[in-house]
């Protein structure tokens, strides 16, 4: 780790953002800023904010946040994006404000759609798209509620280990965060891309947890059809769904029990889910490759229906 601080800033203030900006922010070696909004900015602005693992401990501090990028008055060697899928258009102009040659851009967040954005605006040589695998949920009272998994992978496109995933894996390495260097990142991001496309949309669409999914033949039969539809199309891109993305895919949710998907979770806030973002990214490689989906259309239509 160099001497001087790294400045980073956390991209929103969520459940993601704030489990992970947690550990990020109480290492001593950085600088960490959140960029947030709502109510959520007006809580924390005035109050603590605390995460409770289910693995036992419990951590607290105060965040410095704001809701203008610029007034943070400095540039960010890093910078973490965990918004939704919508808010991500809108913050490019506004990182443009506070990055440097050297700044690194990563999205944790879901689907392809970001990162494909990112690239377009920053360079892959700013740009790093990672995986988060967690069980986490922000309550009503603003508390971050871990209840499973937690770690990142991160990884190059073309699966070298070069300098720059060295120094981010020792960064979250010395902040306390579960990071794994994986040298198939490509395929790991289709892997959860298939699965938030099945299992966050089939959540937000019913308002349930993953386990009711799996009670009846029919809607298993779905998940199953479905899962083949994103298969064809990810053959289609040079990825192939093996033994391993099925089971990762499919085998492991029935494992999971009671999970809250993220699209769950919003809508119970009644919040917009992001899972078109995750659809209309497949249907449009679909077309391009005149791959059938019909359900996945209708899943489509329903995501933005409800």
């Amino acid at each position: 780790m160099p001497s001087e601080k790294l400045n980073i800033l956390v991209a929103g203030l969520g459940a993601v953002g704030g489990y992970f900006g947690t550990l990020l922010a109480l290492n001593k070696n950085l600088n960490v800023c959140f960029l947030s909004r709502g109510d959520t900015l007006k809580h924390f602005k005035s109050n603590r904010l605390f995460l409770k693992s289910y693995k036992g401990y419990e951590l607290s501090f105060s965040p410095i946040l704001s809701d203008n990028i610029v007034s943070f008055k400095r540039k960010f060697d890093y910078i973490f994006l965990c918004t939704k899928s919508k808010d991500t258009a809108s913050l490019v102009p506004q990182i443009k404000k506070v990055i440097k040659k050297s700044s690194q851009i990563i999205s944790l967040q879901n689907g392809i759609y970001n990162h494909r954005l990112l690239t377009k605006s920053f360079g892959s040589k700013r740009t790093l798209q990672s995986i988060c695998k967690i069980g986490v949920e922000m309550d009503d009272k603003y508390i971050i509620r871990h209840s499973s998994l937690g770690f990142i992978q991160i990884g190059e496109m073309n699966g070298r280990l070069s300098g720059r995933i060295k120094n981010l894996y020792a960064i979250l390495k010395e902040s306390g965060i579960d990071v794994r260097i994986v040298n198939n990142i490509k395929e790991e991001i289709w892997i959860k891309f298939a699965w938030n496309a099945i299992f966050n949309s089939l959540t937000g669409i019913s308002s349930v947890t993953v386990d009711k999914l799996f009670r009846f033949r029919q809607t298993e039969d779905l998940i199953e059809k479905l899962y083949g539809e994103i298969k064809l199309i990810a053959e289609s891109q040079g990825i192939r769904f093996g033994d391993m993305a099925y089971r990762k895919v499919i085998e492991d949710s029935k494992k999971l029990g009671a999970f809250k998907t993220s699209s769950f979770q919003d809508r119970l806030k009644n919040k917009v889910l992001e899972t078109p973002y995750f659809t209309r990214e497949l249907l449009k490689l679909a077309e391009i490759q005149k791959i059938k989906t019909p359900l996945l259309q209708a899943i489509h239509a329903l995501s933005i229906a409800v």
